[in-house]
């Protein structure tokens, strides 16, 4: 079944109380173990904050690493989950019903499998 990343991205800067965080994460998880055993969601991962990303941009052949995320923005990635669906529309379908109540941006984008050896 072909295979899509969906990308959540969020403000880490938005000062939402924990509390409100814990209460979002308490309908996530059923949600995402829900969508598991459905065989929907084939994995994923919530990520460390941007403060703990480091960037390593290639010019020239040459690689140089620096602090933080790629991009200068409010809103990062904040964890990737990979749904199993017959096509976009349904893979779109399925992160269209995300439980969160906080606001988020979803990406859903196909994920192009490369040459296996």
């Amino acid at each position: 079944m072909p295979e899509f990343m969906m990308i959540i991205c969020d403000d880490e800067r938005s000062g939402v109380p924990a509390a409100e965080i814990m209460a979002n994460y308490a309908k996530i998880g059923p949600w995402w173990e829900e969508q598991a055993r459905a065989g929907r969601i084939a994995g994923g991962h919530k990520l460390q904050p941007s403060s703990t990303a480091r960037t390593v941009r290639f010019t020239g052949g040459r690689a140089t690493v620096t602090d933080g995320p790629f991009i200068e923005s409010r809103e990062v990635v904040g964890g990737y989950g990979i749904i199993e669906a017959p096509d976009l529309q349904a893979a779109v379908d399925i992160a269209s019903t995300w439980p969160g109540t906080l606001p988020i941006t979803i990406e859903v984008r196909p994920v192009q499998v490369m040459n296996e050896r």
